[in-house]
């Protein structure tokens, strides 16, 4: 049995997400309002300690990291393989979640949060947002939402900004001899560049155009015509989940 706790179906929440809808496996969805600090709520953190979603319970066991969990999918249940069958497309694929969570996640997320995260908060008064704030278990991610609620310094989004240009262009790149990141098979890395990358439009529409970089913007409506993606972005609450934020990860610490 299937279980998923999550947010809504962007970032890492949409990762899994999708990969269940592209295997067809049923589970059962708990939704966690991560703007109503759900996720440090007691019940949450039995299941995650760090209060981070999303959280797969397989067999009664709490799985925890989007790459992760979307490689003890594809072992569990292997049916619909969504890693290549050849050694080098699967390094590929590990490559790409890798630079996802390095610093491609982390990126667009303060991008994201810069534009749309404070007006989720609306609903807290100061006073509970603080109080919200200092029940986060653990300092990193206590910092990084003390950081973001207070707003992001404009060098730090332009670093952002810079490396979500990078980022781009090496996307552009690999997909010019190949319709698929990871090769000639749609993928996990199709999914984990996917999952962020479709902020981008909006949110760098200067770097992030079928101006600016053609194969990308292919590639991405690619994606988000599969069914399986529809179906995974329909699960949200919000009418768009990628006009909505919240912090991501933290930067790597050496990025």
């Amino acid at each position: 049995m299937l279980e998923l706790h999550h947010w809504e179906p962007n970032g890492a929440s949409a990762r899994v997400m999708i990969s269940l809808e592209e295997k067809e496996l049923d589970y059962t969805s708990h939704y966690v309002d991560v703007l109503a600090f759900a996720q440090h709520r007691p019940e949450f953190l039995e299941l995650n300690e760090t209060g981070q979603v999303p959280v797969l319970m397989h067999d009664g066991a709490p799985y925890t990291e989007a790459s992760y969990i979307c490689e003890l999918l594809e072992e569990a249940f292997p049916e619909r393989p969504l890693m290549p069958r050849q050694p080098r497309g699967r390094w590929e694929v590990r490559v790409w979640q890798k630079y996802v969570d390095d610093g491609f996640a982390a990126s667009v997320s303060e991008l994201a949060w810069s534009a749309y995260g404070a007006g989720g908060l609306s609903a807290l008064s100061p006073a509970e947002l603080s109080a919200a704030l200092e029940r986060i278990p653990t300092r990193e991610r206590r910092e990084l939402w003390t950081t973001s609620v207070a707003g992001l310094r404009e060098e730090q989004l332009a670093l952002a900004r810079g490396r979500i240009k990078a980022a781009v262009e090496k996307i552009e790149s690999r997909l010019e001899g190949a319709p698929w990141l990871a090769g000639s098979e749609y993928s996990l890395a199709d999914i984990a560049v996917f999952s962020y990358f479709k902020y981008l439009p909006a949110l760098f529409s200067g770097g992030v155009s079928d101006a600016a970089a053609p194969r990308a913007m292919s590639w991405m409506r690619a994606v988000a015509a599969r069914p399986a993606v529809r179906a995974a972005l329909a699960r949200g609450r919000a009418s768009d989940p990628f006009a909505i934020a919240a912090p991501g990860p933290e930067q790597i610490r050496w990025g």
